[in-house]
């Protein structure tokens, strides 16, 4: 039997069988990871074919594509999200990860079209687009930031928690957002009895001392006294608009008489006498014009980003943007009151 077979302690036996191992794990390998790159890839274009339903990339599915056309496109669609036409957004970005061969570009590609969709308040494609790029890189931050936004625009806030602990988990500073987060939970709450919910927002904003616009807006519409006595001089003017859409029937006279710029507010609204200047040239220049009898203007107000500097028609306590938190800045100027009315021809 010994004569059948090479002897075991030939130097040259051992060389050839430690090279056949490698040689025949280095084949199982490569062929392993040719098919779970494979089946990876079936998967994702399974995933984005559900996108395909509602009309996205039939502009552009006709057109001959070529790896030269990746970075202008690329570039377009950046461009066309930043300028908010969504549809062509995303639709150019379907159609570069339907023919994307580089893994890590196809990741990039999703996440320009899971945030476009977020931006364009699509939030459940967001959703699934987010989790399916988390599945494969579960520490990219800014996918997680955009997954949390969109939790926070669910109302779902024990989803945007869980987010912001991973968050930490990885060494962001989550401090304020942790903070936003709860004051968001408290006063979304449905289930929280109404007196209870006030006095966890009093209790809130007396510890942080933050989120004022929030705090203030839901406290004057449904608890105005508690508001009226924490009312802070120096930040009146940060959320003039505020009190400038305060009903009548919920102003403390008493109050505002002691307070000069809130005087000034509500001297140009028309409500009381017209004030003296108070250093803010819209309410000081309002106020003179009542003194001098014109009626015909009023104020308006934009919200302006301090951080990206972009600026929106409607107040926002994140900015739709760049999603800074707390970042808006009233700006107020003087219009002319809008006297047409609507009649319904019918």
């Amino acid at each position: 039997m010994e004569t059948l077979l090479i002897d075991y302690r030939d130097p040259l036996f051992a060389i050839l069988l430690i090279g056949g191992m490698v040689f025949a794990i280095a084949f199982v390998s490569y062929w392993w990871g040719v098919y779970v790159k494979s089946r990876k890839s079936r998967r994702l274009q399974r995933f984005l074919k559900r996108f395909d339903v509602y009309g996205a990339k039939k502009s552009l599915e006709k057109m001959p594509y070529s790896p030269a056309m990746r970075e202008p496109l690329v570039l377009l669609a950046r461009a066309y999200e930043k300028n908010g036409e969504y549809t062509n957004a995303i639709e150019i970005g379907l159609y570069l990860i339907e023919h994307c061969d580089d893994e890590t570009l196809t990741y990039e590609l999703m996440e320009l079209v899971g945030t476009t969709y977020m931006h364009a308040g699509f939030l459940e494609r967001a959703h699934s687009i987010f989790l399916q790029i988390l599945k494969s890189n579960p520490r990219n931050k800014k996918v997680l930031n955009d997954l949390m936004v969109v939790y926070e625009r669910l109302q779902n806030f024990r989803k945007a928690r869980e987010v912001v602990e991973s968050l930490e988990a990885m060494g962001v500073d989550v401090k304020d957002l942790k903070l936003y987060i709860e004051l968001k939970s408290i006063v979304s709450d449905v289930r929280m009895k109404s007196a209870e919910k006030i006095e966890r927002i009093v209790d809130f904003y007396r510890k942080h001392d933050r989120y004022e616009r929030i705090v203030f807006d839901y406290l004057l519409r449904n608890e105005p006294q508690r508001a009226w006595e924490m009312i802070d001089e120096a930040r009146v003017e940060r959320m003039i608009d505020i009190f400038w859409y305060l009903p009548a029937s919920s102003m403390d006279y008493d109050r505002i008489g002691k307070n000069p710029v809130l005087r000034a507010v509500y001297g140009a609204r028309g409500d009381l006498e017209p004030s003296e200047p108070v250093g803010v040239f819209p309410l000081d220049m309002m106020n003179h014009l009542k003194r001098t009898g014109f009626e015909k203007a009023t104020l308006q107000f934009a919200y302006l980003c301090n951080r990206c500097k972009q600026q929106f028609p409607v107040p926002f306590e994140r900015c739709p943007k760049c999603l800074a938190l707390d970042s808006a800045v009233v700006e107020t100027e003087i219009t002319k009151v809008n006297d047409e009315t609507d009649f319904n021809l019918l």
